[in-house]
């Protein structure tokens, strides 16, 4: 496309994490390849963000949504450099890189080098009182049994339970993922969530076997990685010194002044005749030469199924869970437990409502004033039907059995996200790759989001980005 030609035109529906770095990556394109684009970014809602969200009040400052970014995967702390922000990456505070697990209603410490699902010491394994002697014998057996013979896709309760039994999966398995992905294992594919579980099982025939393997490699390594972790590694989290609103505000900035309208929801897209497309939003049609969309499954089906029900319904079939997340704080003095750990998560058959808690002081530093302490609850569909009031008040009496809180709260903030967590169930690969396969056949439109591929900041951040290469590599721009 020549310098002269007229301007080419992708809109961008959504404005969340993954909308934002598809608009972001078209403009660098714009920018590398000398090339007349113009990126439009379409939001619903009256903020940019999506489930990012950052409050401040009272010198603390709360995450309503994700709180964090996995180093582990680069594409977040990759676009933050080309953004200029890296200097304001804030790391875990080392004192208290471990977390908890309830039993019988006390917290216990994740035992050491017990990874989500396995552990990869034995000793820490013998000693901890989270499973019973029955329990430990059975995940031992992992070390003996066969391999699967079959690779195909399995449940993540199934393999858990296959592999090292009942307990290691309620006990442990069950209440790490609720903590992450807020769905049942029992429907939640292996090969979506935790494929590294899948690969250690087919290579070393045992995945304890596998995890003392890799351990073996990380010491060997310089730097090589945090052999003594604990259920989540919390030296590979990171954030921003002002939280994670900082990345959305400097996505804002870096896009030109007229890029975002808020508080613009999209009724229908359609093919135009001629070749682009044709969007009706507040009851005007306006066109584009490509459309990224980077909604939540449910809302991308809405848009393609008029001119595509097949792959309409194919979306429509990944779902989201409700979540809420519930930030209480108090004084210090309030709270008799030491919480020397970032957080616990809770066993569905601990009876709470409550799925985990993170120790918002403990996590990230400068997070509460002195003295002071920040305790953000996560819930799932329980949490739907009740009234905010309701819901800080259960939070609070669940929190106060489990960390003895005297008196109530100095204020809570409630934020509710009814689809903001994707349920990846068994078989989801191979109903992406149908959806990309059946995308192909149309014109210049992509999908992003946490939806398919990934449910983390990172994993948004390069779904957007994929998008918008595509879609201009369609354009022939890029």
């Amino acid at each position: 496309m020549s310098a002269a030609a007229p301007a080419r035109r992708v809109v961008v529906v959504g404005g969340g994490i993954s909308g934002l770095a598809a608009a972001h990556r078209v403009t660098e394109i714009a920018k590398e390849k000398g090339l007349r684009l113009h990126v439009t970014v379409l939001e619903g809602a009256e903020r940019l963000g999506g489930a990012i969200a950052t409050h401040k009040r009272d010198g603390f400052l709360l995450e309503e949504g994700p709180d964090a970014i996995l180093t582990e995967k680069p594409w977040a702390v990759d676009l933050s450099r080309r953004l200029g922000i890296e200097r304001r990456i804030v790391g875990t505070i080392p004192d208290y890189r471990r977390s908890f697990v309830v039993r019988a209603g006390r917290l216990h410490a994740t035992p050491e080098g017990f990874y989500l699902l396995a552990p990869s010491k034995f000793g820490p394994m013998v000693r901890t009182p989270i499973f019973s002697l029955l329990g430990k014998a059975r995940m031992a057996c992992d070390l003996f049994l066969p391999r699967r013979r079959k690779q195909t896709d399995e449940s993540l309760a199934g393999f858990v339970r296959r592999r090292l039994g009942r307990e290691a999966l309620e006990r442990m398995a069950q209440p790490m993922i609720a903590g992450i992905y807020g769905a049942d294992p029992e429907k939640l594919s292996l090969l979506a969530t935790f494929p590294r579980f899948h690969k250690l099982e087919a290579e070393h025939g045992s995945v304890i076997r596998g995890l003392l393997a890799s351990a073996r490699r990380q010491q060997r390594t310089a730097g090589g990685g945090e052999t003594g972790a604990s259920g989540p590694r919390y030296s590979l989290f990171v954030s921003f010194d002002g939280g994670l609103q900082v990345l959305i505000d400097a996505l804002v900035a870096s896009l030109p002044a007229d890029t975002c309208r808020t508080g613009t929801e999209v009724d229908a897209i359609y093919p135009a005749v001629g070749g682009g497309w044709r969007l009706r939003s507040q009851g005007r049609d306006e066109q584009a030469d490509a459309i990224i969309l980077a909604v939540p499954t449910h809302r991308a089906a809405e848009l393609i199924g008029p001119f595509d029900a097949r792959l309409g319904k194919r979306v429509e079939e990944i779902r989201y869970g409700y979540a809420a997340t519930v930030c209480l704080a108090y004084r210090a003095e309030q709270v008799e437990h030491a919480m020397d750990g970032a957080g616990f998560v809770l066993p569905a058959i601990e009876k709470f409502q409550v799925l985990g808690c993170t120790f918002g002081h403990r996590k990230f530093p400068g997070r509460v004033p002195a003295g002071h302490v920040m305790l953000r609850a996560f819930h799932g569909e329980s949490a739907r039907p009740m009234s905010d009031d309701d819901l800080a008040a259960s939070t609070h009496r669940e929190l106060d059995r489990l960390l003895t809180i005297r008196g109530a709260p100095l204020f809570s903030r409630i934020a509710r996200w009814p689809h903001s967590m994707p349920h990846y169930e068994v078989g989801h690969l191979e109903r992406v790759d149908a959806i990309w396969e059946a995308l192909s056949a149309h014109r210049a439109i992509g999908l992003a989001g946490n939806g398919y591929r990934g449910i983390g900041i990172p994993d948004c951040v390069r779904s957007g980005e994929q998008a918008a290469e595509a879609v201009l590599a369609r354009l022939g721009a890029a």
